[in-house]
């Protein structure tokens, strides 16, 4: 059996600190000082040398397989204007060379980023992609701009009509080729999928890079990138699981749109918690609206910036209660993307029901929970329905949010430390690839509030800064809760999994401005020692 120790370090366990710790297998067996835990024999002895261990971490919410697939595709982050995606483009169709009809894929592009504030359309891409499909998705994912080839392709006309969803139309009533929320999914599905060696090798590519941040757990939204084929994500994730392959923990978020869909996945027999050590079912992932930055959020007052515009529901109430009842009574878990007011409503409004209906700890939550009130949240509280947060999303939504919904709305939302003090369960992730999915970085926007460039002086809205051990307890201790699996995971202490990262320095006793300095030397899953730093 495999067995490590480390020692002479400043390993955080629950209550303190200790010098050293000793696993086995794939289970923490001891805690102590060094001398204790160096008396173990046939053992790695690894030296901390007074750096940090903590519980490894956990992404609340990501696209795990999204990004891997990302890996071959265009980049578009920080792109500043369309002449800058159109650069991107030419040089990828330059060096990949894809056959004719084959499709051209991409993501990141941010229009609040261009000088003239536009979404791309299909005339800006046109004239490069004149053989291909193209189809680019806005950083968020609930916005995508398709060329023509894919627009007459997907069949795609004036009359087409998307229940939560929008074709956007020209002054002469032809799309445009920008197409939002439940039509994002619906052209997806028309992609044609990998191949499972294909996904398998992304699986494994991507998870050395999360490994290199010291992810040891993600919960994952991957249905979307295989068509929402649930069956071949467990067969991808059981068979690499079978050859102790995989690279990194998943709980899977099954987004499983319409009730058919969700009563074809219950009649297979799979529940939330069902799995083995390295994948297991999560939660139902619903999404009930979009995003603020496409004015698809859906709002209880119009967007400040847009007169009129209150954005897209993806359900009607009705819908929305029927599909969390029938979850929650076969005994799932239910996770709702909500980021605008008027979604928690329905959100909380559907939780509730089904929880009079059948009580029981089931543990839902709200994916984003960006936008709320002081009433909101406590029902929340009240309810027992957590939050899975992004705190990436407070430097990089501020000036967005404060032109959207106005300075007294985005002062009240966002608002996470409230939201802990009423006594709302949370979770810290990443939404990757819509942000990066380093924990450190999720742990330093949540504790400044600041941006890169450490700004602004004091943080956005300083109320909500949580304390450095709040901060690390959201990517720890907080997605283990997320998953009913804090016996197991999250913190360090005999008897736990040996889930373990390493840090090249003490974020609790550096000024809050370096933590955003900080990397990961070690991660460790399961026993074993998946990163290294140089």
């Amino acid at each position: 059996m495999r067995k490590s120790v480390f020692y002479n370090g400043k390993i955080a366990v629950p209550g303190g600190i200790v010098e050293g710790m000793a696993i086995e297998g794939q289970n923490i067996v001891r805690l102590g000082s060094s001398e204790e835990v160096c008396a173990i024999q046939d053992a790695e002895k690894i030296d901390l040398a007074g750096r940090l261990a903590l519980p490894g971490f956990i992404d609340g919410h990501m696209h795990f397989l999204a990004y891997a697939l990302s890996l071959e595709r265009i980049d578009f982050l920080g792109c500043c204007s369309v002449n800058e995606m159109r650069s991107r483009l030419r040089s990828f169709l330059d060096e990949k060379r894809p056959e004719p009809g084959e499709w051209v894929i991409g993501r990141g592009w941010n229009h609040e980023l261009f000088d003239d504030g536009k979404i791309p359309t299909k005339d800006d891409l046109d004239d490069l992609t004149p053989e291909n499909p193209a189809m680019l998705a806005r950083v968020c994912g609930h916005v995508v701009v398709l060329n023509s080839r894919a627009i007459k392709l997907l069949e795609l006309t004036a009359e087409s009509r998307f229940a939560g969803g929008v074709v956007d139309l020209d002054d002469a009533g032809e799309p445009t080729g920008v197409i939002r929320e439940s039509v994002v999914e619906w052209a997806g599905s028309k992609l044609p999928l990998p191949g499972s060696d294909k996904l398998r090798k992304l699986v494994v590519r991507a998870g050395e890079e999360t490994s290199k941040v010291g992810l040891t757990s993600i919960h994952s939204d991957d249905l979307g990138s295989v068509g929402g084929d649930f069956q071949k994500i467990i067969d991808l994730y059981l068979s690499l699981c079978e050859e102790d392959a995989m690279p990194v923990r998943i709980t899977e978020q099954l987004l499983l749109r319409n009730r058919p869909a969700l009563e074809h996945f219950l009649s297979t027999g799979w529940r939330t918690g069902d799995g083995m050590p390295f994948f297991h079912i999560g939660p139902l992932k619903v999404l009930t609206d979009g995003s603020m930055g496409g004015r698809t959020a859906l709002l209880r007052k119009e967007y400040s910036d847009a007169p009129g515009v209150f954005g897209v529901p993806i359900y009607g109430h009705d819908e929305l209660n029927d599909l969390v009842l029938t979850a929650h009574r076969a005994g799932m878990q239910v996770a709702t993307h909500a980021i605008g007011d008027g979604a928690l409503n329905m959100c909380l409004d559907a939780m509730e029901r089904a929880l009079l209906i059948k009580p029981r700890d089931a543990r839902h939550y709200i994916v984003h929970c960006q936008m709320g009130d002081m009433e909101q949240y406590r029902r929340m509280a009240r309810l027992g329905v957590g939050a899975a947060i992004q705190p990436p999303f407070v430097p990089s939504d501020r000036p967005m949010a404060l032109k959207r919904i106005g300075e007294e709305r985005a002062l009240a939302g966002y608002a996470w430390k409230t939201m802990k003090e009423l006594g709302v369960f949370l979770s810290g992730g990443s939404d990757s690839p819509v942000e990066k999915f380093d924990p450190l970085w999720g742990i330093y926007t949540a504790v400044t509030r600041k941006d890169e460039n450490s700004l602004p002086q004091g943080g956005w809205n300083p109320s909500q800064k949580f304390t450095v051990a709040e901060a690390v307890d959201l990517y720890t201790r907080g997605g283990a809760y997320a998953s009913f699996e804090e016996h197991r995971k999250g913190t360090l202490a005999e008897g736990m999994l040996a889930d373990v990262v390493v840090l090249d320095r003490d974020i609790f006793s550096i000024p809050e401005d370096e933590i955003k300095e900080a990397r990961v030397d070690l991660t460790m899953v399961g026993g074993r020692i998946v990163h290294r730093a140089d």
